[in-house]
């Protein structure tokens, strides 16, 4: 029996009842940080409280390679995770087990942020760790991972809302995010973040164009509005280029899990990056 098979009761929603439901059955089963790892807490990325990552490293030697995990929460809540806390110290332990550097980022969240701060802060955070953290990492290329709120920042990102997109990054998941804001219900707190008319700021565009590799994921129990986004980008890519989007399918997981299991036993979602950052990062550095 996986500790997926929790999930389903609790439905395609998204609401405080299934996260910590969520949070529940999957605090035992998360992936640890092995008792080698170098975890630096709470290093500043910018001068905002909120502009801050923790950084896993292995005990000896500076990977040339770092996954960088921004998490969700609608733009008002989320946290890249503290010591003792269960999550998200576990994307690092699988970044780790990579031979990768790991990272997990946060940002100014509602009421101080406004669009585009996110895009900014990622590319606040991508350029600190491309000029090597402090003097940490070793000029790293950088594959960056976002989920839900998360995954709209990197998006943002991606097309260009906060200049340039740095050369030392080299692919990105994005993970039941939204990108077409003129087809889609509105879930009620995007407004404070977005303003009321977002259409002007989807990405799905110059997502279907953009020459880094890019892997989507949608979960089986993700509530309607993200399927609905997963379609839309469907349909645009085979529109711009007559092909699908790398997009994978996460049976049994519904909105927060798949981050939260990641690289645990019965992980579906780490075998694919693994598989897609072959692509995106290349041959192994000698």
């Amino acid at each position: 029996m996986s500790p997926l098979d929790a999930l389903r009761p609790l439905g395609p929603v998204l609401n405080p009842a299934m996260i910590e439901g969520t949070y529940a059955a999957l605090t035992e089963h998360r992936l640890r940080l092995p008792d080698t790892a170098r975890a630096l807490w709470d290093l500043a990325y910018g001068d905002n409280p909120r502009q801050g990552l923790n950084l896993f490293l292995p005990p000896g030697g500076s990977p040339d390679r770092v996954m960088v995990y921004v998490h969700g929460g609608g733009f008002v809540a989320g946290d890249k995770g503290k010591p003792g806390s269960p999550f998200y110290a576990n994307t690092g332990a699988f970044a780790l087990t990579q031979g990768w550097a790991g990272a997990a980022m946060t940002y100014r969240l509602v009421p101080e942020a406004r669009w585009p701060s996110g895009a900014e802060d990622v590319a606040k955070a991508v350029d600190w760790l491309a000029a090597g953290a402090g003097g940490v990492l070793n000029a790293p290329q950088i594959l960056l991972v976002g989920q839900s709120a998360g995954a709209v920042h990197v998006a943002d990102y991606l097309a260009g809302r906060a200049g340039a997109v740095s050369p030392q990054l080299k692919g990105a998941v994005l993970m039941s995010g939204r990108y077409d804001f003129t087809r889609e219900d509105r879930m009620g707190y995007e407004s404070a973040y977005q303003g009321d008319n977002p259409g002007p700021q989807s990405t799905l565009s110059a997502l279907v164009d953009c020459d880094l590799p890019l892997m989507f994921t949608i979960s089986e129990l993700d509530p309607p509005q993200f399927q609905q986004q997963a379609a839309s980008l469907v349909e645009a890519m085979m529109a711009r280029h007559g092909r699908l989007p790398r997009l994978h399918w996460l049976a049994g997981h519904n909105h927060v899990s798949p981050a939260l299991f990641l690289g645990a036993d019965d992980d579906r979602l780490g075998p694919l990056i693994t598989d897609f950052a072959g692509a995106a990062f290349g041959a192994p550095s000698p």
